[in-house]
This record gives structure tokens, C-alpha cells and sequence, in this order.
């Protein structure tokens, strides 16, 4: 489907990025050309869900759009408005276009407007771990290179054996996972340099796993991740090399 209208759109940012404030025509324009072909089925959302989310005002999203009105990039983020953090939860080019530009110029936009919008204590992403997916991939991209395309925005990787939760009971989690952290405001950080407060990431990943698989996991996977978000002094911040080339620590 195309959509080269601007319906559902408020401009914002430099031209060409948008926000798309309600389901129609330009959202399921970037669900079936741009989302559904860069995830995997266990890593996407329906587009039904999608749209319930952005109807509610729990979901934002955002859309980089060509000279014609054509979708060209997208970045989406979850609000929880409990624990005040963002989760961008995809964020994707158009097949054919990666490596063009669109993504720095419309992650950027997005985050600055998340900042003085939502002032959140954390925005979090979810990335491929290139220790443990190092193959690139036409359809869903190079793991090593989105990583680094996030470190030059900033991110830091915490130090976590990590993985997405199951995002319904048709769908499986998705393991060898990076959760990254795109800002931190001070008041969050841990006792130790370099942390995050371990507390405020626990009842956010308690709510997210509630809210996916409808229960807070305790199997050997959820326990791992537990263990590792209750350190003292709070969950550790890797740099540079650390974050890709060695595997998350496990208590």
C-alpha cells in the first residue's frame, strides 16, 4: 500500500519528519513497507496492536517521508507513563534505502522531541547482541552496524543477558538480545559510577514482561536477568568494544 497523503500527520522537525497521530492510510503504509519486512514475526507487533497503541497515546510514531509523501523511515516508541521511560521499540529504514542518511536526521528529531515532551528518566532500545547474531542480513540489516550506528548517537549497552519478551502468546521471545540506553537522567543513575538505578529498570521490566506475556517470568532465563538487574550499586554501563565484542556478565 501507498500512502502519499499527510492524514494522521503533524509536521515537526526538519522537512520531511512527521508524527502520525492516528491509525489510517500512512500508518498501515509504514507497517506493510517499511516494519514488516526489516523484523522477524516474534519481534513485530500486528498492526491492529500497533494501532491500539497510538490510538491510546501509549505509542508514538514517527516517519521520515520522500519529496512524493512515501514513507522512508520510521522510528516508534512506547511510553510508560508509570515508571516515565520510553522504549523505542522499532526503528527501521525502507528495504533499498539503509545507509542513505534517513536514520540519524529522524532518530535524532525523535529524541529530542521525547526529551522535552515526555522529560523521561530512561529511553531504552532493543538491538540484535553481534556476539550472538554476527551475520548481516538483507532483510532485517547488519547487527554490528545498527549497533554502531546507535553508539554514534550516544547509546550505552547495559550489562545484561537480555531478551525481549514474548510480545504475545503466538510469539516466541526473542534471545541474544542488547538493551541500550539512548538517555539516563541523573536522578536515575545507580550508587556506582556508571550504573542505572537497578530498582527503577526492575519495575520496568516486571510491567513490560506483565504487560506481554502476562505474567512476571520466573524461569531460568527471567531469574538470569532478575539476578543481574538487582546488583548493588546498580546495572553497569559497558563502552566502546566491552558492549560488543564480550558477553553480558551473569551473576
Amino acid at each position: 500500500m501507498s500512502a502519499r497523503g499527510t492524514s494522521g500527520g503533524t509536521p515537526a522537525g526538519p522537512a520531511g519528519i512527521r508524527q502520525i497521530t492516528a491509525p489510517g492510510p500512512e500508518l498501515d503504509a509504514v507497517y506493510e513497507e517499511i516494519l514488516l519486512p526489516s523484523f522477524a514475526p516474534d519481534e513485530l507487533s500486528t498492526l491492529e496492536e500497533l494501532g491500539e497503541e497510538l490510538s491510546s497515546g501509549r505509542t508514538s510514531v514517527w516517519v521520515s517521508v520522500d519529496a512524493g509523501g512515501r514513507p522512508v523511515g520510521t522510528v516508534i516508541g512506547e511510553w510508560d507513563q508509570a515508571q516515565r521511560i520510553v522504549l523505542l521499540a522499532w526503528a527501521a529504514i525502507r528495504p533499498g534505502l539503509r545507509g542513505t542518511g534517513i536514520g540519524g536526521p529522524l532518530l535524532r528529531t525523535v529524541l529530542k522531541r521525547w526529551r522535552q515532551e515526555r522529560d523521561p528518566c530512561l529511553i531504552l532500545t532493543e538491538v540484535n547482541d553481534p556476539a550472538v547474531h554476527p551475520t548481516a542480513d538483507e532483510a532485517h540489516g547488519d547487527p554490528v552496524a545498527r549497533l554502531r550506528f546507535y553508539r554514534r548517537l550516544g547509546a550505552r549497552t547495559l550489562e545484561l543477558p537480555y531478551f525481549q519478551a514474548a510480545l504475545g502468546r503466538d510469539r516466541e521471545r526473542v534471545d541474544g538480545m542488547l538493551l541500550l540506553v539512548l538517555h539516563g537522567h541523573p536522578d536515575f543513575a545507580g550508587r556506582e559510577p556508571d550504573t542505572v538505578d537497578g530498582a527503577v529498570l526492575r519495575s520496568y521490566l516486571e510491567g513490560y514482561q506483565l504487560n506481554c506475556e502476562g505474567a512476571i517470568a520466573t524461569d531460568d532465563r527471567a531469574m538470569r536477568l532478575w539476578r543481574a538487574v538487582d546488583r548493588p550499586g546498580g546495572v553497569p554501563l559497558l563502552r566502546g568494544a566491552d558492549a560488543a565484542e564480550e558477553p553480558a556478565a551473569v551473576p
